[in-house]
């Protein structure tokens, strides 16, 4: 699939201040109104969120502000959230540029962006989340559904970020897409997508990461409520993924 969609979980990343010396290879990102991330455990051990101001240090002090990065204890992964709806038309390709640098000086070689988008010409099935590769061959034996590669991304900085992907065609990254979410809207699809991708994760990992379903019960309604759609009407189109 060329592009992947709009966001499904709003961001939720924090970043370290060393990134080649203590970030791992493997990096999660994640798209949406509520971090799917914030409910999964790598190895069992639950994400660690990395002071704001060590964000600032990788990128511009203008920019840090929209995002997050967590860490797993075992440095073995991060997860990283953006909140693409309040970043400003010139902001977008700068922010996509910065992130593409902070991972460069992490070595990362592996990436996977996790996002719940409407996907309106999807067909149901098993967990309805879709799975894409790009620079490199898709992973072995996922049990998902392949993402259809005429699906194109209408968050603007997603699909900056992507192109940068695969121009410098580094890292090696993974899509899993759930449908359904329709940003704003349908928050019984924010509750679908959440359990959806926590699955999906689950089985795309061979459990090294999971997510506990009692929890996500317990904690997601407060999340939530707490939550605040930046998205109008006028730009609503630009989160959606059409067909």
């Amino acid at each position: 699939m060329t592009s992947p969609g709009p966001a499904s979980v709003r961001p939720c990343p924090q970043t370290c201040a060393s990134c080649s010396s203590r970030c791992g290879p493997s990096t999660h990102i994640a798209f949406s109104v509520v971090d799917v991330l914030h409910f999964a455990k790598f190895d069992g051990a639950q994400t660690l969120p990395m002071p704001q101001a060590a964000v600032e240090t990788l990128l511009p002090a203008e920019l840090s502000s929209f995002v997050q990065i967590c860490q797993w204890p075992s440095n073995q992964a991060v997860s990283i959230a953006v909140n693409t709806a309040e970043l400003q038309l010139t902001q977008r390709w700068e922010l996509a540029d910065a992130l593409m640098s902070a991972l460069s000086q992490a070595d990362v070689q592996e990436l996977t962006i996790v996002a719940a988008l409407h996907l309106p010409y999807a067909k149901d099935g098993g967990l309805n989340v879709f799975y894409s590769g790009l620079n490199g061959h898709a992973q072995e034996e996922v049990k998902l559904a392949l993402a259809d590669p005429v699906w194109e991304v209408k968050d603007p900085w997603l699909s900056a970020f992507l192109q940068l992907i695969k121009v410098e065609q580094w890292p090696r990254t993974h899509l899993l897409l759930a449908k359904g979410y329709k940003p704003g809207r349908d928050l019984s699809g924010t509750y679908e997508a959440v359990d959806a991708l926590g699955r999906a994760l689950q089985l795309f990992t061979k459990d090294k990461v999971t997510v506990d379903a009692q929890q996500v019960q317990r904690e997601l309604p407060r999340r939530l409520a707490k939550v605040k759609i930046a998205s109008t009407a006028s730009d609503d189109h630009l989160t959606l993924l059409y067909h």
